[in-house]
């Protein structure tokens, strides 16, 4: 039998053994090491606003774009433990869902700030009140929420503040980008805000309250 034609993955009998075939692994079969990213100096903790119920699906999406551009990025999006009612068993069974809808924590270097904000599925970067500058949230202050939100001992209870009945806000989305109206009422995800003409008529509408802004007079 020529010796070349015997398979590479099959070595030869080993002398003092059975007289069995050894199957061996060839250094291309090994998996890559994963490549270590070095986090930029400049990096920080934005907010991406997104569609309710897509945070997961799109972040995932976001960090893979990422890794195949080999750009530093990481990523947090709150979850929480739900517990219900299966109604077919009538077992209790636990899902995640998230913490606060919209809202994904982008931590990555300025300079790739757009990368995300002009994505399809990214509505915008959270700003401050009034400001066309992306919003950076302080590390400790991240840290310290985070800190909260996954403990756990305590479970955590969502505040989307600072939201009140009577406050004045303009929305920042869609077509009627620009209109300034007054909080009616406040539900988890939504906010019914409205106008009127004094003496006359006043008209409200349901909105999603990641897309209002607080107005400050002065």
């Amino acid at each position: 039998m020529n010796d070349k034609n015997i398979d590479n993955s099959v070595a030869a009998p080993i002398a003092g053994d059975d007289g069995e075939a050894v199957e061996t692994t060839s250094v291309e079969r090994l998996p890559k090491p994963k490549e270590i990213l070095e986090k930029p100096a400049d990096s920080g903790w934005f907010v991406a606003v997104v569609r309710c119920n897509c945070e997961r699906k799109i972040a995932a999406s976001i960090e893979l774009d990422f890794s195949k551009n080999k750009t530093w990025l990481e990523l947090w999006v709150p979850l929480q433990k739900i517990v219900y009612i299966e109604k077919r068993s009538n077992k209790r069974r636990t899902k995640e869902k998230p913490f606060l809808p919209t809202y994904i924590f982008c931590r990555v270097s300025k300079k790739h700030l757009n990368d995300i904000r002009f994505r399809s599925d990214v509505y915008k970067m959270l700003t401050m009140p009034g400001q066309r500058e992306i919003y950076q949230v302080p590390d400790k202050e991240l840290d310290d929420y985070r800190r909260l939100v996954e403990n756990p001992d305590i479970p955590a209870v969502a505040y989307m503040g600072p939201l009140k009945k009577g406050q004045k806000v303009k929305i920042t989305e869609g077509k009627l980008k620009g209109l300034e109206a007054y909080v009616q009422r406040i539900s988890e995800k939504k906010a019914l805000i409205g106008n009127e003409i004094r003496y006359v008529c006043g008209a409200t509408i349901e909105i999603n309250r990641a897309f209002l802004e607080l107005v400050t007079d002065g």
